[in-house]
């Protein structure tokens, strides 16, 4: 499951207000993060997230959560899809946009971000 985990930056409540739609086109392969919600309680945000790739369309969630000081970033687990090339780049997408306000990766299974050592 692709995924990170991060300290620092800024709030999960921040990101939402700060949320602008993100669209990667590639030939006939689509990226696509489409919206934010935000919990009540501001500790959790779902971003709605589309990648078609070689004919497949895939629409899932991404969940940025707080746990304890740190934020995780994964594929929602009650959708069944392809974790897929583009899947994992929406998921990456995501933890770019938290570091460029500041937070740092702690851990991640994502290809192309580094976690600090």
């Amino acid at each position: 499951m692709p995924h990170a985990i991060l300290r620092g930056g800024t709030s999960i409540a921040d990101l939402w207000e700060n949320f602008e739609p993100h669209k990667e086109l590639s030939g006939s392969d689509v990226l696509q993060l489409e919206a934010a919600f935000l919990r009540k309680d501001r500790s959790q945000m779902l971003v709605l997230a589309l990648a078609i790739e070689n004919g497949v369309t895939q629409r899932f969630f991404i969940v940025v959560g707080m746990k304890g000081q740190k934020i995780s970033i994964r594929c929602q687990h009650h959708q069944a899809f392809e974790k897929t090339s583009g899947v994992q780049a929406l998921v990456a997408q995501v933890v770019k946009t938290l570091v460029a306000a500041g937070a740092v990766v702690q851990k991640t299974n994502l290809l192309g971000l580094d976690a600090e050592n």
